[in-house]
């Protein structure tokens, strides 16, 4: 019981560790999305935040009510991809509910832990 113990402490801090190394990562995501063929550029954080914003050639071309929509569309695709990548980064850790315990079992292994902890 104590090898099995120790092994499942061991399993976790792994995997908290994996957690926060993922954490890390998905906090310094960065996405550009374009728009009005690539004369308005939006770049986002990880939080979907626009951090710049920069019009190309052309943009005089634009009516400001364009230029609005185009923004918003190249913020939405950086936004979109930030997604996606926080995907990606997170489908390692993804908790597959096939193989999920049920609670049932958790609550039997605490009280197995309390007993043998006493």
């Amino acid at each position: 019981m104590d090898d099995e113990f120790a092994s499942a402490v061991v399993e976790f801090q792994a995997k908290m560790a994996q957690v926060a190394q993922i954490q890390a990562e998905c906090a310094q995501l960065v996405a550009t999305g374009w728009a009005q063929r690539r004369r308005v550029r939006v770049t986002v954080n990880a939080d979907g935040i626009a951090i710049d914003i920069t019009f190309g050639a052309g943009v005089r071309d634009l009516s400001y009510d364009e230029i609005a929509a185009a923004v918003t569309e190249a913020s939405q695709q950086a936004v979109r991809e930030i997604a996606e990548k926080t995907q990606e980064l997170m489908a390692p850790i993804a908790i597959d509910q096939t193989e999920a315990p049920d609670l049932g079992s958790m609550l039997g292994a605490i009280g197995s832990l309390r007993e043998h902890l006493r």
